[in-house]
């Protein structure tokens, strides 16, 4: 074939095609369903994933999928695909072909002096704002978030998308100039929503600072001691002078303190604090006039507590990985333990709970709180306003309750946290206990959960400042203000990240103020040897990408597992082919309720730490709920929760072992255990080689209530274990065979 005549057909065909190409103002009208066949300037590229808005002059508009991913910023553009309404965003998916012109400048910006003016026609352009202010400037981008800027008395919604070049970059302070791709984002109505409209930054040059001088690390803690803590933050460049101030209320009362010199990096020892006490502190680093200020945060001193950490599961555990600290199954005891600590109330409950019943377990809890208002304790409680909580109505009439605010404003309030005594004058009074665990009857009993509880004064302070904010009333004694209360995306990032609690760094956070997801990203980015994870769902597929990406830069030992498999198909999916047969769903027909992560438990100089609380991996936790999290930084903590994880791992399929096997003398000897729990009789699994096998079975104080002498054949075999006669319990197995001694815990029920 001539190659001239070719290249002159493929020319033509290209002709008619841009032909045919309507404006993008005719394209935005078209019926949805409708194909359509456009032509434009791509406004960006890969840094908003697989979506690319493109604008002519008529308008702009959006295509969506995986075919235009290759589309570069300035790329012109011709398309065709099918016109779609997408949460009222107007797109063009599926793009069936596209062809890529030539790269040409972009529009010219069209500079918006009015907020309020922004609107349907302004969809998919690229827009311009000036003289606008971060609302949380001073913090860190994160991925899938909002943020709000202020322009004078208007509010202007930035979102970050994952993957952007601004992820983890600083926040900045003063005032700014924005530049980025105007979206929408809105559910109800499904057509000819006024509201939900983003602007969409694409990497650091969309944000102009008008300053000399600013941020390039938040406002920070370190070195917290009962009496003082050191204030940290970083600019550009020097500056002429920088200065912290600080009180115990926003004013900033209690004085100023001045950076010893003049640098890039600022430290500010500030002294002469009270043990236990929350501050506020806010930072300057000025330039002549210019200056770059820091947010208002708060930072909390250390306690004169005990600081003891305390960790229960609901669910047996396998101490045979204990590292010196066993951890503690209470066998339907949960509730029993609650209740106690309630009972040791003597100023101030504060319950703040999603699921609460009035079962036998879940009255056990009510007994408690009603004996304690009636012994003069100030009691408060916070209840989802969307779940039946029957414990609700057996409440004594004179104790304060609060259920959630409903509507398409709010989400769910999901915690599930107790505060005792958070201003005692006895420092050993306060105690927050916290976890996965909902007071539901199968939450306590059945449901695979975890309880954490500090005795620590600072922490039972910090999570009052969160229950006061919803409760919109610091007061003890008070009635709910619901004119002041907050919940959900409406809460203010207010209370204290860090403590230090038993000579333990102990970090806490509340959705969906404090970026909790990005917490979790980060917390996943300090792996070096270990990552186990155990949670009831994971959608976020940016937790899974890290995941994936840490395990395998760091040859990461790592096993997981979820429990609801219909949501969580996107992540494990992600996940499987790296992890293999080291992630694994919950079987079973009770729910594995744990959000749960474990670090480097085994390597003490690398921060072995766990992550748990009430936040599922999930972008309702993270943009939407009410939620808790705390990250322990302890090696004693964190193996309590992986006795408590292979635990669960080895029962995932019915059965229960003792996974301290997998590093026997002899690997080619098994040992499995089914069913554990019990109610008598179980069977033990093994394989040998014709030695003879002794098992035993010894109760908690070490006494042997059970012995048997079996010959073994060569490969595997089943031995029957009958008993019945004892009591119900926890039991240790121990299976002497060819000179080694393997053991497993054995509870029943």
């Amino acid at each position: 074939m001539n190659k001239g005549w070719l290249l002159a057909a493929l020319t033509l065909l290209t002709t008619l095609f841009t032909t045919y190409a309507q404006d993008i103002a005719t394209v935005r009208n078209a019926a949805v369903g409708a194909t359509v066949t456009l032509r434009g300037v791509s406004l960006n590229g890969s840094e908003l994933n697989n979506i690319r808005y493109i604008q002519d002059a008529t308008g702009a508009i959006a295509i969506y999928g995986s075919n235009v991913n290759t589309i570069l910023r300035g790329d012109s553009v011709l398309a065709t695909g099918t016109m779609t309404n997408y949460n009222n965003l107007v797109e063009v998916t599926p793009i069936t072909a596209s062809e890529v012109l030539a790269n040409i400048a972009l529009p010219t910006v069209q500079l918006i002096t009015d907020v309020s003016t922004v609107s349907e026609p302004y969809e998919g352009e690229l827009l311009r704002f000036e003289g606008g202010i971060f609302a949380n400037s001073g913090d860190i981008f994160a991925g899938n978030t909002n943020y709000n800027v202020t322009f004078g008395a208007q509010t202007l919604q930035v979102r970050i998308l994952n993957g952007n070049p601004l992820v983890g970059q600083i926040i900045p302070s003063g005032t700014v100039n924005l530049r980025g791709i105007l979206s929408q984002y809105c559910t109800s109505p499904t057509s000819g929503c006024t509201s939900g409209y983003q602007l969409l930054l694409r990497d650091l040059a969309d944000i102009e600072s008008t300053s000399s001088i600013s941020l390039t690390s938040p406002i920070g803690v370190s070195a917290i001691t009962t009496t003082s803590f050191d204030i940290d933050w970083s600019t550009n460049i020097a500056g002429t002078s920088s200065y912290i101030k600080y009180g115990i209320t926003p004013a900033l009362e209690l004085g100023t303190v001045t950076a010893a010199s003049n640098a890039t990096d600022h430290v500010v020892t500030v002294s002469g604090l009270t043990p236990a006490t929350i501050y506020y502190v806010r930072a300057w680093s000025m330039n002549d006039a210019d200056s770059a200020v820091t947010l208002e945060r708060t930072f909390a001193t250390q306690s004169l507590s005990t600081g003891d950490i305390r960790v229960y599961f609901n669910r047996f555990v396998d101490a045979s990985y204990s590292t010196g600290t066993d951890a503690q199954y209470l066998n339907h005891l949960v509730a029993d333990t609650l209740a106690a600590y309630i009972n040791r109330a003597t100023s101030s409950l504060d319950i703040c709970i999603y699921n609460w019943d009035n079962s036998t377990n879940g009255r056990k809890i009510i007994q408690a709180v009603n004996a304690a208002h009636t012994r003069g304790v100030q009691v408060r409680v916070i209840q989802d306003g969307s779940t039946v909580n029957s414990a609700i109505d057996e409440l004594l009439p004179g104790i304060h309750t609060f259920g959630t605010p409903q509507g398409s404003d709010y989400a769910i309030m999901h915690n599930k946290f107790v505060i005792i005594d958070a201003h005692a004058s006895n420092p050993n009074l306060p105690i927050v206990w916290t976890g996965a665990t909902n007071f539901s009857s199968e939450q306590l009993i059945t449901d695979a959960n975890n309880v954490i509880i500090f005795q620590d004064q600072s922490l039972a302070r910090g999570y009052k400042m969160e229950f006061d904010e919803m409760w919109g009333d610091a007061d003890q004694a008070s009635a709910p203000n619901t004119f002041l209360s907050k919940f959900g995306q409406f809460k203010t990032d207010n209370t204290p990240h860090e403590y230090i609690i038993g000579g333990k760094r102990v970090e806490s956070y509340f959705s969906p103020s404090d970026q909790t997801n990005a917490k979790i990203l980060n917390t996943i980015a300090t792996a070096d040897d270990e990552l186990y994870f155990c949670v009831f769902v994971a959608t976020r597929s940016d937790l899974a990408y890290a995941i994936r990406d840490q395990i395998t830069t760091n040859d990461l030992t790592a096993k997981g597992m979820i429990d609801d498999e219909q949501t969580s198909t996107i992540p494990y999916g992600i996940l499987s082919p790296t992890m293999g047969s080291n992630i694994a769903f919950n079987q079973h027909s009770w729910i594995l309720h744990h959000k749960y992560l474990l670090i480097d438990i085994a390597n003490p100089v690398s921060d072995p730490l766990v992550l748990t609380g009430s936040h599922n991996w999930s972008s309702a936790a993270d943009q939407k709920n009410d939620e808790n999290t705390v990250i322990v930084h302890d090696a004693t903590v964190a193996n309590q929760y992986y006795q408590e994880f292979m635990a669960r791992w080895c029962e995932r399929n019915g059965m229960s072992c003792s996974l301290g096997l997998d590093d026997a003398a002899d690997p080619a000897q098994t040992l499995l255990v089914y069913p554990n729990p019990n109610t008598g009789n179980f069977s033990v699994l093994l394989t040998g080689n014709g030695e003879t096998t002794l098992l035993e079975l010894l109760d908690i104080t070490g006494k042997k209530v059970y012995s048997k002498t079996t010959s073994t054949q060569s490969g595997t075999q089943t031995i029957p274990v009958d008993i019945q006669g004892l009591d119900k319990g926890v039991y240790l197995l121990q299976v002497t065979q060819g000179g080694l001694t393997r053991t497993v815990h054995i509870i029943q029920q």
